[in-house]
C-alpha cells in the first residue's frame, strides 16, 4: 500500500470515529510532533490519550487534503480541516503534516502551523 492510501485510511478512520481502527494503522513507537519539534505523544498508550479528545469533541470534523509530496515512505501533504469546534467555535485549520509510514502503519507524524492561531487551534482540540 502507498503512503497515501495509508494516510487516506486513517483519516477515513478518524472522520467516522473509528478510534481503535485509526490506533490500528500506528505502530507501537509513533510519535507525533508539532511545530518546532514539541513531541506531542509517543507510543500506543500517549497517543490514545491524545486522539481520544479529538476522536470524541470533533463530532463535524472533515480533513480536505490537498497538495502533496512523497519519496518513498515520507509524504509531505497540506491538510486543510473544515469545521473544527475549537472551544466552541467552529473554524477551518490549515497545516501541513509530514508522515512516515512503515510496514503500512504511520510511525512519524509531523504537524507544522502557518501562524500563531492555528497552532493554539490544534493544541486546544486535544486537551
Amino acid at each position: 500500500m502507498k503512503a497515501i492510501e495509508v494516510l487516506e485510511n486513517a483519516i477515513s478512520l478518524l472522520e467516522h470515529k473509528d478510534l481503535d481502527g485509526f490506533m490500528a494503522l500506528l505502530t507501537d513507537d509513533c510519535v507525533i510532533m508539532k511545530d518546532a519539534g514539541e513531541e506531542l505523544a509517543r507510543g500506543t498508550a500517549e497517543l490514545h490519550a491524545f486522539y481520544t479528545p479529538i476522536f470524541g469533541g470533533q463530532a463535524d470534523l472533515k480533513i480536505e487534503l490537498g497538495d502533496q509530496f512523497s519519496t518513498g515512505s515520507v509524504i509531505a501533504v497540506r491538510e486543510i480541516n473544515h469545521d473544527m469546534n475549537v472551544d466552541g467555535v467552529m473554524k477551518e485549520v490549515d497545516t501541513v503534516w509530514i508522515y512516515k509510514v512503515i510496514d503500512n502503519k504511520i510511525a512519524y507524524m509531523h504537524v507544522f502551523s502557518p501562524d500563531q492561531e492555528s497552532s493554539d487551534a490544534l493544541d486546544s482540540v486535544t486537551s
